[in-house]
């Protein structure tokens, strides 16, 4: 599977800023300096104050084009999610479900799962900046529904459906299915960053991965 880099998707954008005709050099020296402070600091530590020394400009000069630091996250996150993150985001997953034919539904979960924590694991600084904007600001909160969620809902979605009329699994609504699969996977990665991290390592990514899907195919009823 591709490695997926934040660091790789911020140039790209600091990149396209350096080419934008519409803004000023000064509009794009602020939005460079914030990607690198949002990126390092997170939203809440970085000050407009250090984004006007990184960007060699007056404080006043930000206020000038962007209201408020608000305005300049969604200036910057919002399309970097969108253009430049969710393409690298999601290719792992179009690619697990185009090759699943040959594989069981445990299989795939399992790929799927494993493929997630991976990808957590190479940018966890910038996921927890990202999760923790969107809880706090609809615009993010938006972008991530529209860009990366719907996506990778509706190929689920398209697995999920398809199996269940292979006889795979039982004639259950797909949307609640691939909601408790996305819940479970969440859940795995809340306990293993956030609850409880030494008890998550107390056993291994694979055995985790492993009992999760277990739970999730055959719930935990003595059958």
């Amino acid at each position: 599977m591709s490695q997926f880099s934040f660091e790789d998707s911020l140039q790209k954008f600091v990149d396209e800023i350096k080419d934008e005709t519409e803004m000023t050099e000064k509009q794009k020296q602020i939005l460079a300096a914030s990607v690198k402070l949002f990126a390092t600091k997170g939203f809440h530590a970085s000050s407009t104050a250090e984004i006007a020394k990184e960007a060699g400009v007056a404080e006043g000069t930000i206020f000038r084009h962007y209201k408020s630091k608000k305005d300049i996250l969604i200036a910057v996150v919002a399309p970097l999610l969108v253009k430049f993150a969710t393409p690298f985001i999601i290719q792992d997953v179009r690619k697990i479900f185009s090759e699943q034919e040959k594989k069981s539904v445990a299989q795939v979960i399992a790929q799927l799962v494993k493929n997630r924590l991976e990808l957590i694991d190479a940018n966890l600084k910038h996921f927890q900046i990202i999760i923790q904007e969107a809880f706090f600001h609809e615009e993010l909160r938006e972008a991530l529904l529209q860009s990366v969620v719907k996506e990778a809902r509706g190929l689920a979605t398209q697995f999920i459906t398809a199996r269940i009329e292979s006889g795979e699994l039982r004639p259950l609504p797909p949307d609640v299915i691939v909601r408790t699969f996305i819940s479970m996977m969440f859940g795995m990665v809340y306990f293993k960053y956030v609850v409880d991290p030494e008890q998550y390592r107390e056993r291994s990514e694979e055995e985790q991965i492993e009992l999760a899907v277990d739970i999730l195919l055959n719930g935990i009823a003595n059958r």
